[in-house]
């Protein structure tokens, strides 16, 4: 698969800053050994688990930690050294990762179930189809927690967890310790963790607190024989609520406040920036010339609020350096979504645009290759199942109808993934509940994009001869505009309709479509 032009392009353009701090840390990237699975690992037969034996056919078994972001832009990584340094040029970097679900509750239910909401419940933030009740409807005793759990990992989790959780929510099966924030998550200052069943209100920066107990789990586990897998899930660089709840910028840590003070918007160089002409786009898109300002302070801010959390990732790689585990661990880096900051005048998420789809995505570890980039299409989807192959339970919990993604290790190895990713977003509002159930349904792949919107408006789109999404090819009567892509339109919901409502990964991420379509000549 070639990588598609627009936002990798984007990111390439981009001059790469140098390291900085943490020079002296060790990085190692090679193929290492880590510490031997346990024969067993007791499930909880009152909750029917998924996992009953735990297969050794790999012999060792690495620890797993889990770093992420929240509305994080694939161009925005380059403005993290530190991240750059100690994991993508330590390991690999899928530079076409996607988030196929681009809001922040449908997506992390996706990274703790492995599959597609059609199938986990979670479609919104809020309403009948969305937030954390969604999610408990169906899997507070089956997930990716539980799963690791009964494969014999301890596992953590601090940070941003999914939308509307509170103390009075029924907590989900398999944390060992668990601390997502429960109040003023967007405040960025004087955040409340649930902190393990103790909730208490930290006066210091979210990211830094998110830190500290992420370093703290490794270095107490690590002292153990057992495995760990930890998620560390950061706020930023997310909107701030202010105290009279409205959105703000994001609000930085005191030490990075005079940072980014000579970079400029970099999507007001993008063409889609202010789009002059949206007439082609559905009209759920389509917003008036004065609908997004130019927001370069409040981009400012965006990269600031992740220079925290850059300092945090290299504190847990340097925790486990310190502890000796580094070589034993698989550590991934990516955000939940992107983020539309000006392109075809929206400032959001929750769009079928590259902006809002395609995340930082990287990784390092025992078995990944250092230093190398792959075009391959990896999605947040998958990396459920990517956790549960390295810790030898994947086919377990396939056999017990779990998860719909792909795993990334043959693909770290030259193996090819799917190349047809299914791609949505819920809605919370009645009208397009009734008429459609969803706000935007439809398909990626490498060189296309098809979406149908809830009031049957079409959008598609050649990537690689319009890389910034300017020119729907499907005008408002439903008409493909040029007659060479009608075919590329017919087949492309031929994908939809087999994916709409698939489940496993055979269905979902391994059916053989065949060639890429093209258009006609």
């Amino acid at each position: 698969m070639s990588t598609p032009p627009g936002a990798p392009s984007r990111r390439q353009a981009l001059a790469r800053p140098l390291a900085g701090a943490l020079a002296g840390l060790l990085v190692v990237g090679g193929l290492v050994s880590c510490r031997a699975a346990p024969e067993r690992a007791d499930g909880d037969p009152a909750t029917g688990s998924a996992v009953t034996d735990v297969p050794d056919a790999r012999g060792t078994r690495p620890n797993i930690v889990l770093l992420s972001s929240d509305d994080q832009t694939d161009t925005e990584l380059e403005h993290m050294p530190l991240t750059r340094r100690l994991l993508a040029e330590a390991g690999t970097e899928f530079t076409d990762a996607i988030s196929p679900h681009p809001l922040c509750c449908p997506a992390r239910a996706e990274i703790l179930t492995g599959e597609y909401a059609q199938n986990n419940g979670v479609r919104h933030n809020r309403g009948a189809y969305g937030g954390y009740q969604a999610f408990a409807r169906h899997n507070t005793e089956q997930n990716l927690a539980a799963w690791l759990h009964d494969a014999g990992y301890r596992t953590g989790f601090v940070g941003k967890t999914l939308n509307s959780y509170t103390t009075g929510s029924r907590r989900m099966r398999g944390w060992d310790y668990w601390s997502p924030t429960i109040a003023d998550t967007y405040r960025y200052y004087g955040t409340r963790f649930y902190d393990d069943g103790r909730p208490r209100t930290y006066d210091g920066y979210v990211a830094d607190v998110v830190r500290d107990q992420a370093v703290d789990l490794v270095e107490r586990w690590s002292a153990g024989d057992r495995p760990f897998f930890v998620w560390a899930s950061h706020v930023g660089p997310h909107d701030a609520t202010e105290s009279d709840g409205t959105w703000g910028p994001p609000v930085p840590a005191e030490r990075h406040r005079g940072l980014f003070s000579d970079v400029g918007l970099p999507s007001a160089d993008d063409p889609s920036f202010d789009e002059p002409d949206t007439s082609d786009k559905p009209p759920a898109v389509r917003r008036g010339r004065d609908g997004v300002p130019v927001r370069t302070e409040w981009y400012r801010d965006r990269l600031r609020s992740l220079q925290a959390v850059d300092e945090a990732n290299a504190a847990v790689i340097e925790a486990l350096d310190r502890a000796g585990e580094l070589d034993d661990t698989v550590v991934v880096y990516v955000s939940d979504n992107g983020f539309l900051t000006g392109q075809h005048r929206i400032y959001g998420k929750n769009y079928p645009y590259e902006e809002d789809l395609q995340v930082p995505f990287v990784l390092r570890g025992p078995g990944v290759p250092g230093g190398t980039t792959s075009a391959e299409t990896a999605t947040v989807v998958d990396l459920a199942p990517t956790f549960l192959d390295l810790a030898g339970v994947l086919g377990a919990v396939r056999s017990a109808g779990h998860t719909d993604g792909e795993s990334l290790l043959p693909a770290l190895r030259g193996g090819s993934l799917g190349a047809t990713s299914l791609i949505q977003a819920g809605t919370s509002e009645r009208r397009e509940l009734r008429a459609f159930g969803w706000s935007f349904r439809g398909v990626r792949t490498p060189r296309f994009t098809w979406v149908r919107w809830w009031d049957g408006a079409e959008e598609l789109y050649d990537r690689e001869l319009d890389p910034f999404q300017e020119g729907n090819l499907v005008g408002p009567d439903g008409q493909v505009r040029d007659p060479a892509y009608a075919a590329v339109r017919e087949e492309l919901e031929r994908r939809y309709r087999a994916l709409r409502w698939c489940r496993g990964v055979a269905e979902c991420e391994q059916q053989d479509f065949g060639p890429e379509p093209a258009p006609a000549s």
